[in-house]
């Protein structure tokens, strides 16, 4: 009598039971019927950005299911007194802009990760000055700064450089897939800059002008080593 008791103990407990995973089977059901539909992906993307080449933006059209298209713009400028440019002392001015234009390829059309190809529209720029009172190094050679003046160097990366890179969203804000957070990864090839160093005020001297000249060379081998630019974004986005 008691084993029988307790058989009907156990069945009805796993009749409860089983009513509750039911129910809430059901209802997790209807929670997921509950929720809009979204489709493979949006065609239109807008987004702000920060990363290697500074802070901006950019939108995207993906106008099919496996290409798309994207431009933007990053800005960045800063100032920095003293820094040594092969053993001369600069008070100096960064200037990073450039604008990227890219055809994108999505492998997958379903997922947000593409790879682009394109063009980077480069305007970075690096301008110092030199020179205030004492003594300067000009090509192993010193000179009273009031002889040599003032020197103002500017290093131009080439304007257009190939760009290669890939990115996608690391995760999303919303069910509909609206707003999400991603990044990007790629390379420019920026070439050989073009490197000016000029002098203002002083004297008038062939030799000063000469270790100038030689100078400027020095500088230009330097900024040679420096072709290729690492592109790393981190980037907000909203797609619709």
């Amino acid at each position: 009598m008691q084993n029988t008791k307790l058989y009907l103990c156990a069945a009805s407990l796993i009749v409860c039971t089983g009513t509750a995973f039911t129910a809430t089977a059901a209802d997790t059901t209807n929670n997921l019927a509950e929720l809009p539909s979204r489709p493979d992906y949006h065609d239109w993307t807008v987004g702000a950005e920060a990363g290697s080449t500074g802070i901006g933006g950019f939108g995207s059209w993906r106008f099919y299911d496996h290409l798309g298209v994207r431009a933007g713009f990053d800005y960045f400028e800063s100032s920095q007194r003293n820094p040594t440019i092969q053993a001369i002392s600069y008070t100096t001015t960064l200037r990073l802009m450039s604008e990227p234009l890219t055809l994108d390829i999505y492998p997958w059309k379903k997922h947000s990760f593409h790879i682009s190809a394109g063009w980077l529209f480069n305007q970075n720029k690096l301008m110092g000055i030199a020179g205030d009172s004492g003594t300067i190094i000009i090509d192993g050679q010193p000179f009273p700064v009031p002889s040599v003046g003032t020197l103002n160097l500017k290093i131009e990366q080439q304007v257009v450089n190939p760009y290669l890179s890939i990115g996608g969203n690391f995760l999303y804000f919303d069910h509909a897939h609206h707003w999400a957070m991603g990044g990007e990864l790629g390379v420019a090839y920026t070439g050989d800059p073009k490197v000016s160093l000029t002098r203002s005020g002083g004297i008038g001297s062939g030799v000063i002008d000469a270790a100038v000249n030689h100078e400027q060379n020095r500088v230009q081998d330097y900024a040679n080593q420096f072709k290729w630019m690492p592109v790393v974004k981190l980037m907000v986005t909203y797609s619709f």
